[in-house]
Formats: structure tokens, C-alpha cells, sequence
């Protein structure tokens, strides 16, 4: 469970966020819907304790941050670093070994290749691949619709029905409220 309360951020005099008050119980799949710049990516990473806020946030399991993937809209990769690599460092981050992770390949991504040089979807689809391996209890979407084609969309959205049934918190973005229905 995520439990915010009094949640309020600010960029200089521009309030962004709120006293925002919510709760995000495990096993469940929540849609944020809102325009472009209304905030959502914030909300997402002050949770990831990315941003300091005002207000509290609270997890349990606790700290958050070692059992959160986060998927932003736009991943960052080092330049020189293959998909695998990514893969590996990102799992070492949370101490899971991992041997197989070419059969673990769900989006049949070229793993050898530099992922600076992957398209923007092909790196979407590498940075949940790697937040997945990592086990984590609550899995923060920001826009993981856009840019990935339409089977992809269907194997993601497949991904979270089978989290939601494995008691996983679920939180998706978006800026149009098609994408989250039936999700």
C-alpha cells in the first residue's frame, strides 16, 4: 500500500501539486488521467522520492524506493551500455542474480545492441522489461502506452492483469483517458 497525505510541490511560486490525499492498496491497477503538464510525472517521481515535497508519503512495504519499478515517459540510458547490460545493472541494484536473461526477453529486444540506439519504444520496452525482473510490489507507469506499437501494447497491458493478479500496485498515466480504459 502507498498512502499520501498532504501532498504539495512547488518549482519556485508555481504550485504543481496540491494537498493531494490518496491511497494505492496492492493488487490493485489505478488510471491518473490528466493534461500534458498537469502534474502526473511529478506526483510519480516525488512517490520515487526523486523530488522533495511537502506532505508525507508512506509504503509498506517500506522504504519505497527498493520496491518500486518506476517507468518514466522518456528512460535514460548511459551511452555505452547494451540492452543486457542495463537489464543486469538495474537487477544487481536490488541483489537479483540473473542467467537467463535472453529467455526473459519479452519484447524480443536486440540485447546486444547499444540501448541509446534503440528506438523510443524499443527503450520503453527495455526499461519495464528491467523494472519486471526486479520483483517489486508497487510499478509506477508513466505513459507506457505512447510510442510502442499496437502488439506491445497488447503484451503491456497482458503484464499488468498479471501483476494486478500477483496483489501488485499498479499506477498508470496518461493524458488521454481511452488508454487506461479496460486496462
Amino acid at each position: 500500500m502507498i498512502t499520501i497525505r498532504n501532498l504539495s510541490k512547488k518549482y519556485g511560486t508555481n504550485e504543481v501539486l496540491k494537498n493531494i490525499n490518496m491511497e494505492f492498496d496492492k493488487g490493485k491497477v489505478y488510471g491518473i488521467v490528466g493534461e500534458n503538464g498537469a502534474g502526473k510525472t511529478t506526483l510519480f517521481r516525488c512517490i520515487a522520492d526523486l523530488e522533495a515535497y511537502e506532505g508525507k508519503i508512506g509504503s509498506s512495504p517500506t522504504p519505497i524506493k527498493n520496491h518500486l519499478g518506476l517507468l518514466l515517459t522518456e528512460p535514460f540510458f548511459f551511452q555505452k551500455i547494451t540492452g543486457k547490460e542495463y537489464i543486469q545493472l538495474l537487477c544487481n541494484a536490488r541483489k537479483i542474480k540473473l542467467s537467463d536473461i535472453e529467455d526473459r526477453n519479452i519484447f524480443d529486444l536486440p540485447l546486444n545492441q547499444y540501448a541509446s540506439t534503440y528506438s523510443t519504444g524499443m527503450k520503453k520496452k527495455l526499461a519495464l522489461t528491467a523494472i519486471l525482473l526486479q520483483a517489486n510490489d508497487f510499478f509506477i507507469l508513466d505513459e507506457p502506452f505512447n510510442g510502442v506499437d499496437i502488439q506491445s501494447n497488447i503484451i503491456l497491458t497482458e503484464i499488468i492483469h498479471k501483476l494486478k493478479a500477483l496483489d501488485r500496485t499498479v499506477i498508470i498515466s496518461s493524458h488521454i483517458n481511452q488508454t487506461l480504459i479496460n486496462r
